[in-house]
């Protein structure tokens, strides 16, 4: 846990022009987000909440996910929340983690009354919210997924973990469609889970078990694996496509297995590169795909 912390306050500090700062207050806390509107905004927009991971912010997801470029593009709304701070100082999403024990952050009931707010001032509609995140952020996307499938149309978590807190109360009786992108090396969030609670997170599951448990709740009975970036090619890394599908349904769960990629927003768009402290936990960090871009895809496929 400590190696996650350090690793992640490393990382992301560099600064670039915001986006509109705001704040809501949420059950007496004033909670803090980043909008960006797009400039060709039209009625019924899409809205894709980003959310930062463990000890990270706003800014600093706004910042690597480059996000912001692709809704200028494709003509979408980007909200980031912000996080509050736990009791040794560092920002989270309340998702469980066992260190979190007894906190009353009801981030899901944060998440929805943004939306609820912002939905009056832009006319959005349920059922064109998306949720993605990195880490923290990803885990909360699941969160998001088992709780809130009257808003949520999908979800895709970037280096997440199922907690076997959230898996105990999942609902999925509505199917929210998920896609995962992970690495097999990732050292702060395990692609095998941690059940025994060795890293102190609490325990969560591995990537497979977690895929092939929402594949199983929806009834997605077909199910494909393939190679889509192949190191044969020129690539840094072998990426494995796992698709689960239905003939009778259109929602689908996807995974992206990076073979060997760490604990990194694939297609990062800030430079640490040179710094040996990024080169150990990370290697080079994945350019193979572009997780941001990867994510809309799939997002898109549910408009």
């Amino acid at each position: 846990m400590f190696i996650r912390l350090v690793i992640v306050c490393f990382l992301f500090h560099a600064s670039t022009l915001l986006s509109d700062q705001r704040m809501i207050i949420h059950e007496g806390i004033e909670r803090e987000y980043i909008i960006h509107i797009p400039k060709n905004l039209t009625e019924d927009s899409p809205l894709v909440f980003i959310i930062h991971g463990f000890t990270g912010s706003a800014k600093q997801i706004m910042e690597y996910s480059g996000m912001n470029a692709i809704a200028d593009r494709e003509s979408f709304i980007v909200v980031y929340p912000q996080g509050t701070i736990d009791s040794s100082g560092n920002t989270f999403f309340n998702v469980g983690y066992e260190f979190h024990n007894g906190s009353k952050i009801d981030d899901v009931s944060f998440i929805r009354e943004l939306f609820i707010s912002l939905s009056k001032e832009y006319s959005l509609k349920r059922k064109r919210a998306f949720a993605t995140g990195m880490s923290n952020g990803g885990d909360m996307s699941y969160l998001l997924a088992c709780t809130s499938a009257d808003l949520f149309r999908a979800v895709a978590p970037v280096a997440g973990s199922l907690m076997n807190k959230i898996k105990d109360k999942c609902e999925t009786q509505y199917p929210v469609p998920i896609f995962e992108i992970h690495g097999t090396g990732d050292q702060i969030t395990l692609f095998d889970g941690d059940m025994k609670n060795t890293g102190g997170w609490g325990a969560y599951y591995d990537l497979p078990s977690t895929i092939n448990f929402f594949a199983k709740a929806y009834n997605l009975d077909k199910k494909n694996i393939k190679k889509i970036i192949s190191k044969k090619d020129g690539a840094e890394y072998d990426i494995f496509f796992e698709r689960h599908w239905s003939d009778n349904s259109e929602e689908e769960v996807w995974m992206y297995k990076i073979i060997d990629g760490r604990h990194v927003w694939p297609g990062i768009r800030i430079n640490w590169w040179n710094s040996p402290i990024f080169w150990y936990y990370f290697g080079s960090g994945n350019e193979d795909i572009n997780a941001s871009e990867e994510v809309w895809a799939f997002f898109k496929k549910y408009l």
